[in-house]
């Protein structure tokens, strides 16, 4: 018994006539009446009644009716399923996230995976961009959401969003009145870092855009997380050097003040291992991270 025996068999049972079921398959009559009989005989048993005037189905047929549509259309779906992880249009997908993602680039990354590839299920892991680059190299993860372009040969790198600094400052504080401040002014104020462990570019940046305003912060505590920092923030322990899209988080006893004169950015590039057999991951990388993110 063999799949093309199972389709003559249905056509016949939808048709109850051997003579059109043929035409249906393109097939002269002989032949397929052949193949419903060794059919039949391979199994033992009797699927159709024939008379002269009519072909009726026996209750056996009727059951193996049922069953055969159900075989066809699992390995109609067998199939589809398997071209359509071929291109890359279902699969699974593994991201991992930087803290400065998380308020922008990866709501509009994932809405983009949403809207393009609605089959893919999409695994995230928020993880500091050193161990990001790591997980690629060690295919723990297909794609790395980090603050840096690292300069690894096993690896692919793409900018994809790049947006300015903001201060991060407890509401009842004298510049939460103030709108756009000079980063100069910040030098007698205690900070709230990122943890340079976990955040490397973003405690980076905020060194040397205090030295450009001309001072060595004075950082009191430090974090590895953008929810523990606004913690920090509401309770007065200090003001924080954020991105600017923190400010999308809206943490009460915080408030966000735009920063002037300063050159440093956040920037945000995705790596991913070239070498991955994936062919999701080549479909992200050319139809979700290439368009730029704004």
């Amino acid at each position: 018994m063999d799949i093309r025996q199972l389709r003559y068999f249905v056509t016949v049972a939808e048709e109850l006539n051997f003579s059109r079921a043929a035409t249906k398959l393109h097939m002269s009559q002989p032949p397929l009446s052949q193949q419903i009989k060794a059919l039949e005989e391979e199994m033992g048993v009797v699927l159709f009644l024939r008379t002269r005037r009519e072909v009726k189905l026996t209750d056996a047929g009727k059951v193996f009716l049922r069953e055969s549509r159900s075989v066809l259309a699992h390995l109609q779906a067998a199939v589809d399923t398997t071209l359509k992880t071929a291109k890359g249009d279902i699969g699974e997908l593994r991201l991992g996230m930087a803290t400065s993602a998380v308020f922008h680039v990866m709501p509009k990354i994932l809405g983009r995976l949403q809207a393009r590839f609605p089959k893919v299920n999409v695994a995230v892991t928020d993880m500091g961009s050193r161990d990001q680059i790591r997980a690629v190299l060690q295919d723990k993860i297909d794609i790395g959401i980090i603050h840096e372009q690292p300069h690894i040969e096993e690896l692919a790198a793409l900018p994809i969003f790049t947006e300015p600094f903001s201060l991060a400052i407890p509401s009842g504080h004298a510049f939460a009145a103030r709108t756009d401040i000079p980063l100069g002014e910040m030098r007698d104020q205690a900070f709230v870092a990122f943890s340079r462990e976990y955040a490397p570019a973003l405690f980076d940046s905020f060194i040397a855009a205090c030295a450009e305003a001309g001072f060595s912060p004075t950082i009191a505590h430090t974090a590895r997380h953008a929810l523990t920092i606004f913690q920090m923030v509401s309770l007065g322990l200090g003001i924080a050097f954020v991105p600017s899209s923190f400010a999308q988080s809206a943490v009460p006893g915080v408030v966000y003040r735009k920063l002037d004169q300063v050159q440093q950015r956040v920037r945000i590039c995705a790596i991913w291992n070239p070498k991955n057999p994936s062919d999701v991951v080549a479909n992200v990388v050319r139809g979700i991270l290439e368009p730029p993110i704004s």
